[in-house]
C-alpha cells in the first residue's frame, strides 16, 4: 500500500494491529515508505500521544496535514517537556518548604534540594523522625518504571554510607507495574498528588 503521509501510515498500522505498533515495527515501515524522512523516537512518541489523547484526527483540531512537519512535532515535544519540567520545579519548590506534608516528622537535610550524588541529583533529601534518610523523587506526570528505577538508584548510591534509607515517589498517577513493584519494596512509599484551585471573588 502506498501512503501519502506518515500520519496515514501510522493510522493504518494502528487499525491493522488494533494497537500502537512497536517503535521498531513502525520505524521499519516509515523507512520503507519514506526513506528520506528524519523519523526518530520522539516522532513515534508524539504520534502515540496523539492517539492516546484522541487527537489523531488533527484536521478537527485545527491542524492541517501539511503542517505536520518534523519541526512541528519537535516543537510540540519541546513544549510538552518544558511544561513537565516547569511543573516538577513547582512541586519541588512547594514540598521543599512543606516536606512534612509527605510524611509527619520529615525535615530537609542541609542542601537537601537538588542534592548531588554520584547517581544524579535528588529532588529532595530529608530525614525522618528516626533520623533516617528519605529520598523524595517528584514526577509531574504518570510515574513509570524508570521513575522507580531512578529512585532506587539514588537509594543504592546513598546506602553505601547510610543504612535504613527509604524512598518516596510522588506523582499524579502511577503505572500498575510501579504499584506492584512498590508493594514488594518495604522501603518505598508512593504518594499521589492532586492539583486543586480555590476561587475567591475580589470584585
Amino acid at each position: 500500500m502506498n501512503y501519502a503521509t506518515i500520519k496515514e501510515l501510522v493510522i493504518d498500522s494502528y487499525v491493522s494491529e488494533g494497537c500502537m505498533p512497536s517503535y521498531e515495527s513502525l520505524t521499519q515501515k516509515v523507512c520503507d515508505n519514506f526513506p528520506t524522512s528524519a523519523w526518530q523516537k520522539s516522532h513515534y512518541s508524539w504520534y502515540k500521544s496523539q492517539i492516546n489523547t484522541g487527537k489523531i484526527r488533527m484536521s478537527e483540531q485545527g491542524i492541517n496535514e501539511a503542517e505536520i512537519t518534523d519541526e512541528f512535532i519537535e516543537e510540540n515535544i519541546v513544549q510538552s517537556i518544558d511544561t513537565q519540567v516547569s511543573l516538577e520545579k513547582d512541586l519541588q519548590q512547594y514540598f521543599s518548604s512543606r516536606v512534612n506534608e509527605l510524611e509527619q516528622g520529615l525535615v530537609l537535610v542541609e542542601n537537601g534540594v537538588e542534592y548531588s550524588t554520584d547517581a544524579g541529583r535528588i529532588d529532595l533529601l530529608a530525614k525522618d523522625s528516626s533520623n533516617n534518610l528519605v529520598v523524595v523523587e517528584l514526577k509531574s506526570v504518570k510515574a513509570k518504571d524508570s521513575a522507580l528505577g531512578q529512585l532506587l538508584g539514588y537509594i543504592g548510591c546513598l546506602s553505601q554510607e547510610n543504612k535504613n534509607i527509604r524512598g518516596i515517589l510522588v506523582a499524579s498517577k502511577f503505572e500498575k507495574r510501579v504499584i506492584f513493584a512498590a508493594q514488594a519494596l518495604p522501603n518505598i512509599k508512593l504518594i499521589k498528588y492532586e492539583l486543586s484551585f480555590k476561587l475567591k471573588e475580589i470584585t
